[in-house]
């Protein structure tokens, strides 16, 4: 088995958010990589290797650079974001690995947090049944709160208008309209594989470098780019 397929039998085994055309992407994106040896070729990166099975924690530990290509560090993003980017600069620094990788991906989820924040920052019209209640300087985080307290049906709640993105899946589908397909790909692998790392599924070797954190930061910024425009639309 080669290990390309390897990596394609691993990520069925646990890609929660799987949609029709992510085959093709990932098609492309594992002929970026290739093994040669004792070293993982990743675009422009280089690594060693002890086993060519830790191909896979090299793939999983650096899909925003090895599906998006390049990218750069941006500090112009929510404060939020920024601490978390931060904070993985120095995890990268001293070689936590596992956790590094988690809080890359961590960056790309609070990204998306972030971005429903600044979506409603101007206030909202929250609606459930026949109530409606109007609130101002509100976040992703305290609305969601604000519904738990209230014991409303999270999914039956509408928020200037629309189903509040209650689940970490609702918020991804939501902020694809802010995506192309391929960005969209690299989200929703990347929080998956945040998720399982959070709670201890950690069955491969990682390895993410500084180009993982660049393309994370890029990636996040994107969307930030794309409400802007559409805000102003």
């Amino acid at each position: 088995m080669s290990i390309k397929t390897k990596i394609r039998k691993e990520i069925k085994g646990f890609f929660q958010y799987e949609k029709e055309g992510d085959k093709k992407i990932l098609k492309k994106a594992l002929s970026h990589i290739k093994y040669e040896d004792g070293y993982l070729i990743i675009r422009d990166e280089k690594i060693k290797v002890n086993r060519e099975e830790d191909a896979i924690g090299i793939f999983l530990a650096n899909i925003p650079y090895i599906v998006l290509g390049k990218g750069e560090l941006h500090w112009d993003l929510p404060d939020k974001v920024i601490k978390i980017q931060n904070s993985a600069l120095k995890l990268l620094e001293c070689g936590i690995n596992d956790v590094a990788t988690l809080e890359i991906y961590l960056v790309m989820e609070m990204a998306l947090r972030s971005l429903y924040s600044e979506y409603v920052k101007s206030g909202v019209i929250i609606q459930y049944k026949d109530k409606k209640i109007k609130i101002n300087n509100i976040d992703y985080r305290r609305l969601k709160l604000y519904i738990r307290r209230k014991r409303w049906g999270k999914y039956k709640v509408k928020v200037n208008g629309e189903a509040f993105p209650y689940s970490q899946g609702s918020l991804l589908s939501w902020a694809e309209k802010f995506m192309d397909e391929k960005l969209s790909f690299a989200f929703r692998l990347s929080v998956n594989i945040r998720n399982l790392l959070a709670h201890g599924e950690v069955e491969w070797n990682l390895f993410p470098t500084i180009r993982s954190l660049e393309s994370a930061s890029h990636a996040s910024w994107l969307v930030f780019q794309k409400l802007k425009t559409y805000m102003k639309s």
